[in-house]
C-alpha cells in the first residue's frame, strides 16, 4: 500500500485476478507502516507522522497492489505409481455449490465485447485429459483453493473497504473503496490469466471483497492474451535473454548441491516417474 498526502480527485481502482491491482490519485509520498488483520472486521487506519515534525500526518490511501497465485489445487502429474494412498477425487474440484454463492463473474478475452460464462469456458476441464489417480481432473482449483480466495478478499475488505461509504467520493482517506459493489464496481476490474484455477481464484477474491448481494451482480474479469502475449507469469518461451539465464541458474544450482540433494535428483530422475516417496514423513 501507498500513503499519500491528502489530494481531492476521483478514486480508481482495478484487481488483477492472479494478479489483484487496487488504484487511487498520486500525489507526494509518505511512508507507512504495514496493516495486518484477519479480514474478520475492519481494521483501524495505520498512524503515519511526517518524518521531519513527527505530527500525526493527514493522509490518504491513493493506491493499492496485491499481486497473488491461485488456491490450492490438484496435481498437474499423477503420482499414482508412489502409492494407491494417494487419491485425488472428483469431488475435490466439485467446486458448484460454492460458487453459487459467489459473485457471478464474465470473462472476456482480448478483443472480445461479449463476455463469457467461466462454466462454459472451463466445461470440458483444465489442464490435460488424463485423470488423476482417483478420478480427480490436474491442475484444478478445489474447494480448498476457492474458500482460500474468498478469505484472501475479505481480509482485503478488512483493509480497505471503508464501510460507512455509499459513494468513492465519501471514502475516508485511510480506505480505498465504498461499502457496496454497486458504488465500487466500476472502480475494480479484474485481470485473469485463461486458466481455471486462477479464473476462479478471481472470483472467489471478488466475492470476499464484497460479499453482499455476491450473487445477483456480475463482476467483469479480463483475461490476458495468447501464451506468447504473457507477463503475468513469468516465462521464457519467447525471451532469448530469460532463456539464457534460466539456463545459467540451472548449471549454477547442479554444481552446487551438496551429498544429499544430488542423491534426491538422482533418485527422481531413475525412480518412479519421477517421484520421491519418503516413508519416515508419510
Amino acid at each position: 500500500p501507498t500513503m499519500r498526502r491528502r489530494q481531492r480527485g476521483v478514486v480508481t481502482a482495478a484487481v488483477v485476478g492472479a494478479s489483484f491491482v487496487i488504484a487511487q490519485r498520486t500525489a507526494s509520498s509518505l511512508a507507512a507502516p504495514p496493516i495486518t488483520g484477519t479480514g474478520k472486521r475492519a481494521l483501524p487506519p495505520p498512524v503515519v507522522r511526517d518524518r521531519h515534525t513527527g505530527k500525526r500526518a493527514e493522509l490518504s490511501l491513493i493506491q493499492v497492489q496485491v499481486a497473488f497465485r491461485h488456491g490450492a489445487r490438484t496435481p498437474m502429474e499423477d503420482a499414482a505409481a508412489m502409492s494407491d494412498d494417494v487419491r485425488w477425487l472428483p469431488s475435490d474440484t466439485d467446486k458448484a455449490e460454492l460458487l453459487s454463492g459467489c459473485r457471478r463473474i464474465h470473462l472476456f478475452p482480448p478483443g472480445c465485447g461479449d463476455g463469457l460464462e467461466p462454466a462454459d469456458v472451463f466445461k470440458a476441464g483444465s489442464g490435460s485429459a488424463v485423470p488423476l489417480h482417483g478420478g480427480g481432473a490436474p491442475g484444478q482449483l478445489t474447494r480448498t483453493g476457492l474458500k482460500q480466495a474468498v478469505a484472501l478478499g475479505a481480509d482485503l475488505r478488512a483493509r480497505y473497504v471503508d464501510t460507512d461509504a455509499d459513494s468513492a467520493s465519501a471514502v475516508r482517506g485511510s480506505r480505498l473503496l465504498p461499502s457496496e459493489w454497486s458504488a465500487a464496481r466500476r472502480l475494480v476490474v479484474a485481470r485473469s490469466t485463461l486458466v481455471e484455477r486462477t479464473v476462479y481464484t478471481a472470483q472467489g477474491v471478488l466475492s470476499g471483497l464484497y460479499p453482499d448481494s455476491a450473487a445477483d451482480e456480475c463482476a467483469e474479469v479480463e483475461l490476458n492474451g495468447a501464451p506468447h502475449d504473457e507477463w503475468m507469469v513469468l516465462t521464457d518461451v519467447n525471451c532469448a535473454r530469460l532463456q539464457q539465464l534460466f539456463g545459467q541458474g540451472l548449471s549454477l544450482a547442479a554444481a552446487n548441491r551438496d551429498a544429499a540433494q544430488q542423491q534426491v535428483v538422482e533418485h527422481i530422475d531413475t525412480g518412479s516417474r519421477g517421484s520421491w516417496r519418503a516413508p519416515a514423513v508419510w
